[in-house]
């Protein structure tokens, strides 16, 4: 029979100090030991990984150790050694997902009428709890509105929503959060240091960010890399096995569409598509270069990026190329696709016209601004050719710089102003149309693309 254990057995935290990034319930668990202010139910919610059931297990041995201090609890004495091996004869856990109708409630009725054997309380710890049917949260509330007083709850779950209110509010409510990417890299570099194993800072990072905020999942990485890596672990080896999209790739996408060359996107997909990448993740890596971009671009800095110090310097330089409406109209589209691409039956094909519409979109929209300014160039120049026309027609005789006159010329420059080139102007009875009013109307049908419409 195999002993080897699995990283995250075997680097289990067995003291509430080595738990990660959940100090406000540790915290508060330990304040609540040392003032004796202990709650008959507690609920554990947060992502999977993050240490709910094992915050619940160190809170019930440091309850039940004889030797605890700080409210910790010493490890050694026999009931710290029979709850973390399983065994102890008042530490229940119980799995909702598989256990969840209304007899394994009872069950627990059952059991809970009963002393503790060894230890001073005992506990229940009921994992994914929120897989309980609607009678077994209805058996479950009676005996959490009066328990005995060495009865402890500890309900744990990824779904708070799922569980009823009336479940909820007869309990302590602890939110855990994801585990930040500095502490799991810590965790997984001391555990590489216990067993020997050479690992560089890039894959570091990597199994961190792979890990997604769960310890547990880093540590499960960590050991499937180290299966195919042996004792030595390598950036670029590590990223060939997991067949992961490298930053550069998605950096080359961004390229492509803000130039607006979807021929070249295309065949760079194709490329990409024949080493065999997951499309789902490709897709989530493409909308999370997006996000980043948004980030350094609204805030100017990259401290929210939990990406290396050189991907951050390439963000901050690749943020400075795209304006904030550019990201806005490109996440916009990512966000419309997102449920159509997870249910598509050909998500290939659909990802090609995602790309196809992400390197067109930005080439199509026009800035009002500039075509405000295009269109005041060309008036600026009728008005100014057709001034001058009107000098030339002036009669013989008349002196245009005389003061007698100068009144008339004003007040002509007014008229010029206050009606469009493009309208007609009376003079002498006729209606003449300036010469260059044409070129309003042409530079309308170059920005918009119609065609003028002629009355019959």
């Amino acid at each position: 029979m195999s002993t080897y254990k699995v990283s995250a057995r075997k680097y289990r935290p067995q003291k509430f100090s080595d738990v990660s990034s959940q100090e406000f319930v540790t915290q508060t668990l330990k304040n609540a030991i040392l003032t004796k202010k202990i709650a008959h139910s507690y609920l554990l919610s947060g992502p999977r990984g993050v240490g709910k059931t094992t915050i619940a297990r160190i809170y019930a041995k440091a309850l039940n150790c004889p030797n605890s201090k700080d409210g910790e609890p010493c490890n050694n004495c026999d009931s710290c050694t029979e709850i973390t091996s399983g065994v102890h004869p008042d530490v229940f856990e119980l799995d909702a997902a598989s256990n969840r109708g209304i007899d394994d409630v009872r069950a627990i009725q059952d059991a809970a009428k009963f002393f503790p054997i060894k230890g001073k309380y005992k506990f229940f710890i009921v994992d994914e709890v929120h897989m309980l049917t609607q009678q077994a949260f209805n058996a479950l509330l009676k005996i959490l509105e009066e328990p005995p007083a060495y009865l402890i709850f500890i309900l744990a779950t990824t779904n708070p929503e799922k569980i009823p209110a009336t479940i909820v509010s007869r309990c302590q409510r602890f939110p855990l959060q994801r585990i930040k990417i500095a502490e799991i890299i810590n965790s997984i570099k001391q555990i590489a240091k216990e067993e020997k194993i050479k690992i560089d800072n890039d894959s570091l990072f990597l199994i961190a960010k792979l890990g997604d905020g769960a310890l547990r999942d880093a540590q499960g990485i960590f050991d499937l890399s180290v299966s195919f890596c042996g004792e030595d672990i390598r950036y670029k080896e590590l990223k060939n096995f997991l067949n992961i999209p490298d930053k550069e790739i998605y950096f080359r996408i961004s390229g492509y569409i803000r130039e607006g060359n979807a021929k070249e996107i295309l065949n760079y997909f194709n490329e990409l598509n024949d080493h065999g990448f997951d499309l789902q993740t490709f897709f989530n890596g493409v909308t999370e270069h997006f996000r980043d971009l948004m980030i350094v671009n609204s805030t100017g800095k990259t401290d929210l990026l939990d990406e290396s110090d050189s991907i951050k310097e390439k963000y901050s330089d690749e943020a400075k190329l795209f304006s904030a409406d550019q990201i806005s109209r490109l996440m916009k589209i990512l966000f419309e696709a997102e449920n159509r691409f997870k249910y598509s039956s050909n998500q290939k094909i659909l990802l090609e016209a995602i790309l196809v519409e992400l390197s067109r979109v930005n080439t199509e929209v026009l800035d009002l601004s500039d075509i405000l300014s295009d269109l005041k160039a060309v008036k600026k120049k009728s008005l100014t050719e057709h001034s001058a026309t009107s000098e030339k027609k002036a009669p013989s005789g008349i002196d245009l710089k005389s003061n007698d006159h100068e009144a008339d010329f004003k007040e002509e420059e007014v008229k010029l102003t206050t009606n469009p080139p493009e309208s007609n102007i009376v003079s002498e009875g006729k209606t003449d149309k300036p010469e260059n009013s044409s070129d309003i109307i042409s530079k309308l049908k170059e920005l918009f693309d119609t065609e003028e419409y002629k009355f019959n």
